[in-house]
């Protein structure tokens, strides 16, 4: 008998229930949460271009997330949607244009420095520790909450912190549907799951704008479309701010708006989703019409 074996999910409970046990949830993360901003755009990229040994990979591209929105950036495979999160988040330096979050110019600033103003992310491949349980993956995500850091956290000397950590990463996992898995290694979990551990991990680390990079990398078009639409959920629940880059663009036609599209490197159509379906260049370069 394996791991998985020895440890079933419980019974399916009540809608009623999950819906209250949700709720309950929801009301955890709001009081660990930052307060969510309530209008204007939270992020934005103003005449973003990139190169990389003399190939433009982002060109003078203008991009918004307004606050609340879950925000879809669809485009074929090489298109750039990698490079211009990369440029938003700060793991790569723009040639030219801007990145603002929520009105400050951050262009010069280190990842690190964007996450401590609010902006989280996941990427394409997890960077989840699968030799740790579901509850002390989320937890890790936790140390922006920790007063001291790893170290402090470690040596047990701020067990408030330690506390409403732990309660929040027992929400992230009841709306992630991993409360079943919590005690469970990561390893022995399918790869969807370990999907929705990464997003938790990034909830976790208390964004106020949250980028999903590609989060159904590696399952099928079901479990793609569930991991969606869980993530809209979470964002219409706890009032975050989502831009998602996802390659299953049924998923994104059916959840986010606006959308951009963005082929070789450039934007090429922007706006509400059956704006974006029917534009000619989407359905050229994208869906292969």
């Amino acid at each position: 008998m394996n791991s998985r074996e020895l440890h079933q999910p419980p019974p399916a409970r009540t809608s009623l229930a999950l819906d209250e046990g949700r709720e309950a949830a929801l009301e955890v993360l709001e009081q660990y949460l930052p307060v969510p901003a309530e209008t204007g755009a939270v992020l934005a990229g103003r005449g973003l271009s990139k190169s990389f040994d003399g190939l433009r990979a982002v060109s003078d591209v203008d991009i918004e997330v307004p606050a609340r929105a879950f925000v879809g950036l669809i485009g074929p495979n090489g298109a750039g949607k990698s490079t211009l999160f990369n440029l938003l988040n700060g793991f790569t330096v723009p040639d030219t244009g801007r990145v603002l979050l929520f009105d400050e110019d951050v262009t010069g600033l280190q990842p690190w420095d964007r996450a401590r103003r609010g902006l989280g992310r996941t990427f394409q491949a997890n960077h989840i520790d699968v030799n740790l349980t579901t509850f002390d993956n989320l937890l890790a995500g936790a140390y922006l909450h920790i007063r001291g850091g790893v170290i402090r956290s470690v040596l047990r000397t701020n067990r408030v912190d330690e506390l409403r950590a732990a309660a929040a990463a027992r929400a992230v996992a009841r709306l992630l549907d991993l409360e079943p898995v919590l005690d469970i290694t990561a390893r022995a979990l399918d790869f969807g799951a370990q999907r929705r551990i990464e997003i938790g991990r990034s909830l976790m680390s208390g964004p106020r704008v949250l980028l999903l990079d590609e989060p159904t990398a590696g399952v099928d078009a079901h479990e793609a479309l569930e991991i969606v639409s869980i993530a809209k959920r979470l964002q219409e629940g706890l009032g975050l701010a989502v831009l998602l880059i996802e390659h299953y663009v049924q998923a994104v036609l059916r959840t986010c708006d606006p959308i951009y599209a963005l082929v070789l490197g450039s934007i090429v159509a922007a706006g509400p989703p059956a704006v974006i379906a029917a534009d000619a260049r989407v359905r050229a370069s994208y869906l292969g019409e």
